[in-house]
């Protein structure tokens, strides 16, 4: 996926320093075209298709970060020219390309072909029910999952296989239909709040990846990475963790460990993807980089499933009953994450997530416990 990316990016860039006809920019469109035939060839496919969510490629069910140059080259020029999915067809040859380089290039009106489609990405919920095998998780299985949680203050051991086989649960859920979502179980002691919030959390990770029609195991990736979010929490002393009122001094810097904790136990756990780690560490950076926690020598954007679990969070805080007050309300934690989008927060992940929340009354149900 990568290498074809490059290798329109590198067309594009042929196109604008050299006419049509140049050696060099057939040279380059056709190696574009090899590239695609190799890719479809090896997956097995009969198209790829690029969804650009913010500053990430969603290709399939890769997430690919900008870590190349040809890559930001590539995310750059479908920023430009507005482009927020594109699917190239197998069939697809170098006549047809070559004109959709030219328009990519600035050179030539820029619109869908036959086998080139462009559009923009668009949140997806599907309500119509599914008959299938699959059911929302059991109450048995919270118990469980919430029972094993617990214990991880004492034995300091993950139940990963619980805490997947929930997952999965969840992932079931969502695809069957919104309005099957869950009832998560009632908030019965402060110390419960965190698995309960980060039950929510990942529920609403995998409502936003679904959208942008992640599945299979990158999906559940990002499930586990909602679910575990906050496991660094579970090393704060409680009395710190359920305190009332705001938090100050070193209590304040003693919570603002628990990224680093959580992120360090997750990357020494067997069977926990990397991307949770990365979730743990990252879930309170902001979007525009500034000065956040943990602090940066090199500030960095957060990574997709971040920026979606860092959304999910705040709407999740806001609208759960917490051991020290009073939910704010639906309406509040939108309109902080509308007043925030650009700064903490994604500015195209907002506004799917607000419309997801909006439109689905299934979600923001779910996501607040009573």
């Amino acid at each position: 996926m990568e290498h074809l990316a490059t290798q329109i990016s590198a067309a594009v860039t042929m196109r604008t320093l050299y006419p049509p006809n140049h050696p060099r920019v057939i040279h380059s469109v056709d190696g574009a075209v090899a590239a695609l035939r190799r890719l479809v060839a090896q997956n097995r496919s009969d198209s790829v298709t690029y969804v650009l969510i913010g500053d990430d490629l969603v290709v399939g069910d890769e997430v690919i970060r900008k870590t190349t140059l040809p890559v930001r080259e590539f995310i750059g020029i479908l920023k430009r020219r507005g482009i927020q999915r594109l699917t190239l067809a197998a069939d697809l040859d170098a006549d047809e390309l070559r004109p959709f380089i030219d328009a990519l290039a600035g050179d030539g009106t820029l619109a869908s072909s036959r086998y080139i489609t462009i559009g923009q990405a668009h949140v997806v919920m599907d309500e119509r029910p599914k008959e299938d095998e699959h059911y929302p998780p059991t109450v048995e299985q919270i118990e469980i999952a919430r029972e094993a949680w617990a214990r991880f203050r004492v034995e300091r051991k993950l139940p990963v296989d619980q805490l997947e086989e929930l997952v999965w649960s969840l992932i079931d859920s969502v695809a069957r239909t919104t309005r099957s979502m869950l009832p998560l179980a009632k908030l019965k002691e402060h110390d419960e709040y965190t698995f309960v919030h980060s039950v929510n959390v990942s529920l609403l990770v995998l409502a936003q990846a679904r959208c942008f029609g992640l599945w299979g195991p990158t999906l559940h990736a990002f499930g586990m990475a909602g679910l575990l979010h906050d496991i660094g929490k579970l090393n704060i002393p409680v009395e710190i963790l359920n305190k009332p009122g705001k938090l100050e001094g070193a209590e304040w810097e003693t919570m603002k460990t628990h990224a680093q904790h959580g992120a360090w136990y997750l990357s020494e756990i067997d069977g926990v993807t990397p991307l949770s780690a990365v979730v743990a560490f990252e879930h309170h950076m902001r979007y525009d980089q500034q000065p956040a926690y943990p602090r940066l020598q090199t500030p960095r954007m957060p990574s997709l499933a971040s920026r979606m679990t860092t959304i999910a969070d705040t709407f999740d805080a806001m609208s759960t009953v917490r051991p020290y007050q009073q939910p704010l309300g639906r309406a509040a934690a939108i309109a902080l994450l509308k007043k925030r989008a650009g700064t903490f927060y994604d500015p195209q992940l907002v506004s799917n997530f607000v419309r997801l929340v909006g439109e689905n009354e299934a979600v923001a149900t779910a996501s607040s416990v009573s």
